[in-house]
């Protein structure tokens, strides 16, 4: 029994260790992105989502506040519309949260983010 409890907590260790590394690959990918141009939004926010995805059911209520406040652009990943674009911009994981000025991805965000730091950088 005591072998199995070991090997489990190996299992956990491992897979936690693994998503701490994916979720830091998918922010370093976000970062490569700040600075190049986003032809479908010249000043705003553009969130990147999944119905089936969690952390996005979470972050929804914060999208719909920043939604009074300036134009967001909402690509739902499952659709054909916003896989093709996430897959083109690289975008690993949901939700990602691009903010855009001037044409120019300023700022990205990889998870659940309150409104109020989103408009920080808006």
């Amino acid at each position: 029994m005591e072998s199995f409890l070991k090997l489990i907590a190996l299992f956990l260790a491992l897979f936690f260790g693994f998503m701490a590394l994916l979720r830091l690959y998918a922010v370093k990918r976000g970062r490569s992105m700040q600075g190049k141009t986003f032809e479908g939004l010249k000043d705003g926010v553009v969130y990147f989502y999944s119905e089936r995805c969690g952390a996005c059911r979470v972050m929804k209520p914060e999208i719909e506040k920043l939604k009074e406040r300036v134009e967001v652009l909402e690509l739902d990943v499952a659709k054909q519309e916003g896989y093709e674009l996430a897959q083109k911009m690289g975008i690993i994981a949901t939700p990602t949260t691009l903010v855009v000025k001037g044409g120019i991805i300023r700022k990205v965000f990889v998870g659940v983010v309150r409104h109020q730091r989103i408009l920080q950088e808006v």
